[in-house]
């Protein structure tokens, strides 16, 4: 476990991760925001943050196409009545 330094917040402004982290546990919040210890779960977390970028990548794909589906709909249904009134 490495050492960093301790909070540096301006006034000791207490963050959402760090009022996360102690809803979660208290102890984590202490031994990482008061005395300075980083997780040993580097490796982990990285992989977390990696899984849930690709998850956000996917996400805006889906909702791309699930949009464009609903314009060729639109586009059809107004194809249909342009060829239904026209006659």
């Amino acid at each position: 476990m490495r050492r960093r330094k301790r909070r540096q917040h301006p006034q000791d402004m207490i963050s959402a991760q760090e009022i996360a982290c102690f809803a979660y546990c208290p102890e984590q919040w202490r031994l990482q925001y008061g005395m300075g210890i980083e997780p040993s779960n580097q490796a982990a977390m990285a992989a977390g943050k990696r899984h849930h970028a690709r998850k956000a990548v996917a996400e805006r794909v889906a909702s791309g196409s699930i949009l464009l589906g609903l314009v060729l709909l639109a586009v059809t249904l107004l194809a249909l009545l342009l060829l239904i009134f026209s006659r």
